[in-house]
């Protein structure tokens, strides 16, 4: 391909405004598209597909996940359809959506002339953690030479460092085995830091422990279960790969399960250690809302399912004073600043952003559950309080 001088994003979500902010510093002209017009209200963005036609290369920052939480694909759907309204010239399409194994060959042809040159860079951002996107390796691959060598000297002009791989779908394949990675691993320490926490130990100490070891041991922290709409969702994209090939991942099935079932779990520990033997409500209060740390988007926060799950039997407020309003429901009690002189039954730390006042969350009740550290401090029971 000729060089690219114009890039244009595709979806302006999180990893989309990340993506055009990437080619703005590259200083190649993005152009942002997007169907919501509040999402395109960034500089370069766009809610008309043909303002897409000057760019040389395209870049998929489509949502995988239905508004219900399914996986769909439904939106390269709509994007093959506005595709059309494009000129035919040729145009690099690179995929940085996370996809089934498969997926790359079969958009290219379903674009027909504009899917002639396409390639995978599966996208790696972690909110949060204070990496911008371009400090992150992309793998790539590709269904055409032309199109792995268009897509690799694209990044280096953005400086982001890559990993060529052959065929397409070890780039596919590799950004599943990642998620899924997380998630068996969240999983087991979750139903690890539950064995602690009724036993009487505190996880964060054993993890440590485990941590001295220099080889062979990756620590991670357990809490009330892996949200978000990646780590989650994307492991059944080989759950489905596996199904095809007739042959079963029970480990990774189990892993699925268990992180959708770990918020009843938790859920159920709370109410023995509130039980009074009568039906009164406790009043809980519940630490942290997103769905990561230090980062404000609460959609697919297993912290909010949690809160919900409890406000069921009993009176939950939940303190967070970062997250946005979006996303988070309206029928649950949300205070930005811990409630000075009052006093709750619990107080349950689903997740904890910097600056999180343990001290001070001790004040407020006899029982505190630190679902981070899979501890629990009980300076007495509610049961004693009430007899």
């Amino acid at each position: 391909m000729n060089t690219i001088s114009r890039v244009g994003v595709v979806g302006l979500g999180t990893i989309g405004a990340q993506e055009l902010a990437l080619w703005q510093r590259a200083g190649l002209q993005p152009i942002g598209y997007d169907i919501s017009e509040a999402r395109a209200r960034v500089p370069g963005g766009s809610t008309r597909v043909e303002d897409l036609d000057p760019a040389d290369a395209l870049v998929l920052c489509l949502p995988n996940l239905a508004p219900s939480g399914e996986n769909s694909m439904a939106a390269f759907d709509h994007f093959i359809d506005m595709a059309q309204r494009l000129s035919p010239r040729e145009r690099l399409v690179v995929i940085a959506s996370t996809v089934p194994i498969g997926f790359t060959r079969h958009l290219a042809e379903r674009l027909g002339h504009h899917g002639r040159v396409v390639s995978h860079a599966p996208e790696r951002f972690d909110p949060g953690r204070g990496t911008e996107l371009g400090e992150i390796p992309r793998v790539v691959g590709a269904l055409t030479e032309q199109a792995l060598d268009a897509t690799l000297a694209l990044y280096a002009r953005a400086k982001v460092p890559t990993h060529r791989v052959e065929p397409v779908e070890v780039a596919e394949a590799s950004k599943l085995l990642e998620n899924s990675f997380r998630l068996v691993n969240i999983s087991f320490i979750n139903e690890f830091a539950e064995l602690c926490r009724r036993m009487g130990i505190v996880a964060a100490d054993v993890i440590d422990a485990a941590a001295t070891k220099p080889f062979a041991f990756m620590a991670h922290q357990p809490g009330v279960g892996a949200g978000g709409t990646c780590i989650p969702t994307m492991p059944r994209y080989l759950l489905d790969a596996a199904r095809q090939n007739g042959i079963e991942m029970p480990i990774l099935r189990d892993a699925v399960d268990g992180n959708e079932q770990v918020v009843n779990r938790v859920a159920e520990h709370v109410q023995q250690m509130l039980s009074t033997g009568e039906n009164r409500r406790a009043r809980v209060l519940v630490v942290g809302a997103t769905y990561k740390p230090n980062y404000p988007d609460a959609r697919a926060s297993a912290a909010v399912a949690f809160a919900r799950g409890l406000a069921r039997r009993h009176d939950v407020v939940v303190y967070d004073p970062i997250v946005d309003r979006d996303g988070f429901p309206d029928e649950l009690p949300l205070v930005r600043e811990l409630p000075q002189g009052e006093r709750f039954d619990a107080v349950v730390i689903a997740l904890k952003h910097r600056d999180t006042d343990i001290a001070a969350l001790r004040q407020m009740s006899p029982i505190l559950m630190d679902l981070v550290r899979g501890a629990v401090e009980a300076t007495e029971s509610i049961s004693s309080r009430n007899r």
